[in-house]
């Protein structure tokens, strides 16, 4: 696994590259970095290239004080492809990472080759018995609200981190302790959590945009999976509702962190739907 740096959309990107094969490129959430697809990397890079950032506003890419809309960061993607001098790839997310991959897979045009979306709070849509995802999770608005958010939790990263992590899950453990330690130490450096609570903020802003987006349906194929005891079905009505070409379900026995409590499962689906969408 190769790590690396690129100036893209006015923002130095750290970011990894790994395997071989068509290429997919990964968003992730909060508050996590590229680490979060491991699990992928060692099941699936004999097949696929896989390339990861950390995202604007996390661990060792640039945090900007501004700019963190879903377009923006979808443009930071296409330009880090061109850096890769990838033509066509898949898209992966999970998270806030979401609302920027909807973007990327409408601005990317014939580019897109698929959208898979894990676990992601939907903005701005409207379908019958669409919930915004701010009225099940407290702490959206909790962490829109980037200054209250901030006193609450600095000076207390490690037990905020260590309940929103097993609060989520559905195994307690899913995170493993030396991971958690790692995101606790990305979550104290300097302008870390300040400009990763930016992704966030203005949700109605973001929301806007995203059903400007949605007002055409996407062509690709598209798919949405959520753990049971987290989103539920929300991500696959919202992938049916981007998309006449959706598939996905709800995973059980599974809460928030899908790719570490369900990997094989959720390698498998994205396996099958990646050769697929090739084919097409």
């Amino acid at each position: 696994m190769n790590s690396k740096r690129a100036l893209v959309n006015s923002v130095t990107l750290h970011y990894v590259a790994v395997g071989s094969g068509p290429a997919v490129l990964c968003l992730h959430g909060w508050p996590q970095n590229h680490r979060e697809f491991l699990p992928i990397f060692e099941k699936c890079a004999e097949r696929y290239r896989f390339i990861a950032p950390d995202l604007r506003g996390y661990a060792d890419s640039d945090k900007p004080y501004a700019d963190y809309m879903p377009a923006t960061i979808a443009q930071d993607l296409l330009e880090l492809a061109d850096v890769e001098k990838v033509d066509r790839f898949h898209i992966l997310s999970h998270d806030l990472g979401g609302p920027p991959s909807v973007a990327l897979a409408y601005m990317a045009g014939s580019r897109a080759l698929s959208l898979a979306t894990i676990e992601t709070p939907f903005f701005g849509l409207d379908y019958k018995d669409y919930v915004d995802p701010r009225v099940p999770y407290w702490h959206l608005s909790m962490h829109a609200n980037m200054d209250i958010a901030r006193f609450l939790i600095e000076g207390r990263e490690e037990q905020y981190l260590r309940h929103f992590f097993r609060d989520f899950a559905y195994n307690p453990n899913a995170i493993s302790e030396d991971e958690l330690q790692r995101y606790v130490i990305q979550m104290k450096q300097p302008g870390n959590l300040r400009a990763s609570l930016n992704h966030y903020a203005f949700i109605d802003e973001k929301a806007a945009q995203l059903a400007e987006f949605a007002k055409k349906k996407l062509s690709i194929p598209t798919m949405g999976w959520g753990g049971r005891r987290s989103f539920g079905s929300h991500c696959f009505d919202s992938a049916k509702a981007l998309s006449d070409r959706a598939e996905g379900g709800v995973i059980e026995e599974c809460g928030h962190w899908v790719f570490e409590e369900k990997t094989d499962f959720i390698c498998e689906q994205l396996g099958q739907f990646w050769d697929k969408s090739i084919r097409l």
